[in-house]
């Protein structure tokens, strides 16, 4: 009963492995017929955008008179940038980023999305006059906002 067990175990052991042999051999094959320098030059811009995360900054400066964050928040559209001071010593920035690149070559067409959200929560001083807080746009795609303090 044993050496029947093993052998099916045997078999179907042998059946996977071709399975898989068969499987990767494929995706090797495609990937040996796709030559073209100009395709490969797409889907090696496309892997290296992809592997970068959207992580923005935030810088903060704070000096006895005012605190100053300069939020990085590049392809975000002012319209989709949102600052929450409702909780006490505490201010949240929101952003939503939408993004569509294309890349073309030959006749191949490949479409990027990227869609993005950011929440960020910074403690404010007791100091912080959140009431008379600025808001303007930075040059380098962001805001800056200043809040003085008492």
């Amino acid at each position: 009963m044993a050496s029947q067990r093993d052998d099916v175990i045997n078999k179907a052991s042998q059946e996977m492995g071709q399975l898989f042999d068969r499987f990767f051999g494929s995706i090797e094959s495609l990937r040996q017929a796709r030559t073209h320098p100009a395709t490969s030059d797409v889907n090696a811009t496309i892997a290296s955008i992809s592997s970068d995360l959207w992580t923005p900054q935030i810088e903060r400066h704070e000096d006895e008179h005012s605190i100053t964050l300069r939020a990085h928040l590049p392809n975000v559209a002012r319209s989709q940038i949102r600052i929450d001071t409702s909780t006490k010593g505490r201010l949240k920035i929101y952003g939503e980023s939408n993004s569509q690149t294309v890349y073309e070559s030959g006749s191949d067409r490949i479409t990027e999305r990227q869609l993005g959200q950011i929440e960020k929560d910074i403690p404010l001083p007791e100091s912080a006059i959140i009431e008379q807080m600025t808001v303007l746009d930075d040059e380098r795609d962001g805001v800056v906002i200043t809040i003085p303090k008492s």
